[in-house]
């Protein structure tokens, strides 16, 4: 088997809906998602000298049974944040088509927190987590933490601005977490983007991932205090989108 060579990578954001968005692309003939649709094989652990080698092999075996005629998909959503991810996209193929999910990035954040403390990965409260807890990330190597980045993750403008900086514009599909839907417009235009033609997507009844923990006493504080750190990020997000995202400069209603 030659190597495999990916045709497009769901990058992010996590907790926007990429599970949901992979596995409505992968009702696609034409489109191919592994079992698991994260294969992570492009975030690499970071040295002084950048991220290191991996063997093919490891991204060849996720695409053993995928059928010959097909595009070939990754779904990481850490991608977008974690450094050096992009580039290594780009090597791996040039032409690959990027699609990013956004969320608001308050209700990002503390969707994330959630799940962390599901996991049990998770000690501090999400108020301790989103003030003090984020020198987890500051100390860690190289200034990024796959699991601690709750608030970092969220700011989409300065993530977005790397992705260009690396793949034109034009090989870049941006929607909204709640646009990820059966019936919704924009995912049609998702498959005229991936060159690929229109179906009938078969909607996905059940929540693909747990919701939020029920909200703790603080919680409109620790809203309105991420709101403010995001804000100035957003007014560089919106401009660069053609998407409206106004909803996004008020602190989201808390409704767990």
């Amino acid at each position: 088997m030659e190597n495999v060579q990916l045709s497009l990578a769901i990058i992010g954001a996590q907790k926007a809906s990429t599970t949901a968005l992979a596995q409505y692309l992968n009702q696609h003939p034409d489109i191919y998602f592994p079992e698991v649709k994260e294969t992570h094989f492009f975030r690499r652990p970071l040295t002084a000298d950048g991220p290191i080698d991996r063997d093919p092999e490891l991204l060849n075996r996720r695409f053993v049974d995928a059928p010959r005629d097909c595009l070939y998909a990754d779904g990481t959503p850490i991608y977008l944040y974690w450094p050096h991810a992009i580039s290594l996209l780009k090597e791996h193929n040039p032409q690959m088509k990027l699609i990013v999910s956004l969320r608001h990035p308050v209700m990002r954040a503390y969707s994330a927190w959630s799940m962390e403390r599901r996991r049990e990965r998770e000690p501090l409260s999400f108020s301790a987590a989103i003030r003090e807890g984020r020198s987890r990330v500051t100390n860690a190597p190289f200034g990024v933490h796959n699991i601690y980045s709750y608030v970092e993750r969220g700011f989409y403008a300065q993530q977005l601005s790397r992705v260009f900086e690396i793949f034109d514009p034009a090989q870049v599909f941006i929607l909204r977490s709640d646009q990820v839907s059966a019936q919704d417009e924009k995912m049609q235009a998702l498959l005229a983007f991936l060159g690929v033609n229109a179906v009938e997507f078969e909607p996905i009844e059940e929540n693909v991932n747990p919701s939020s923990l029920a909200a703790p006493a603080g919680l409109e504080d620790d809203f309105t205090f991420l709101q403010d750190l995001y804000r100035e990020d957003l007014v560089s997000l919106s401009d660069m989108l053609d998407i409206d995202i106004s909803d996004w400069f008020s602190v989201p209603e808390i409704h767990f």
